[in-house]
């Protein structure tokens, strides 16, 4: 029993490693004004939402905190909007989207951030160095979000 509780222990530990050592490739998504915003070497934070929730925790922050131009922290805000009906996308969300003063990079076929490490209903915050990997920031609160956000600023 003990072994098996080892074994299991040093797999998770061997995962969560995998995971930290992780390298993403650049990509270049369009915002909800369809202009392009770069995933590359120069990004530092990378914060990931995959549903309403998480998303509404991060805007509130962004607006809170009056951000605008995230590039100038070497943030980039990326929303996977794969799962939501295109005709909510393209009438509902993404106008809705354009009254937001700080952009949105859109994942809007869920392939890119697919094998990103990530817990699902949270905010996922990728440290990045030249694009690797260094920690993932798993926030599953807004107060979490706040706390999180602002230590980084």
């Amino acid at each position: 029993m003990i072994k098996k509780i080892f074994l299991a222990l040093t797999l998770l530990s061997l995962s969560a490693f995998a995971h930290a050592q992780q390298t993403l490739t650049p990509t270049t998504f369009m915002d909800q004004w369809d202009q392009p915003q770069a995933l590359n070497s120069e990004t530092k934070w990378l914060i990931f939402t995959a549903n309403k929730e998480s998303g509404k925790w991060v805007k509130e922050y962004l607006e809170g905190m009056d951000v605008e131009d995230m590039a100038v922290k070497k943030w980039l805000y990326v929303a996977d909007i794969s799962g939501m009906p295109s005709l909510i996308t393209k009438f509902m969300a993404i106008p809705k989207m354009k009254d937001y003063k700080f952009s949105i990079a859109l994942e809007k076929e869920g392939e890119v951030s697919s094998d990103w490490p990530k817990q699902e209903g949270a905010v996922n915050v990728y440290q990045l160095n030249a694009l690797a990997i260094d920690k993932v920031h798993t926030l599953t609160s807004a107060d979490e979000v706040n706390a999180f956000l602002e230590s980084i600023q």
